[in-house]
């Protein structure tokens, strides 16, 4: 069974040479991140997800800080 999709925030690029780069030490993303990560995601009735063809699923902290970043941006579709 394969492992779910966890985001990797040392990753390097080409530009800016971290992930950690892009956002200043104030920006709204770092505080979702802490916020989310203080969670006990299973004792608030988070499931992780498993899969018979072996596709990975993204880590449901990874998907609760993209919507709470979405939410806060005020931003409910993916199409904008």
């Amino acid at each position: 069974m394969a492992k779910p999709i966890k985001a990797n925030y040392d990753q390097e690029f080409l530009l800016p040479p971290s992930i950690e780069d892009w956002a200043s030490k104030d920006h709204p993303a770092r505080y979702i991140r802490e916020f989310v990560q203080s969670l006990d995601l299973k004792e608030l009735g988070f499931k992780e997800m498993t899969n018979e063809i072996d596709r990975p699923f993204y880590n449901s902290d990874l998907l609760l800080k993209i919507w709470l970043y979405g939410y806060f941006h005020r931003t409910r579709s993916s199409e904008k």
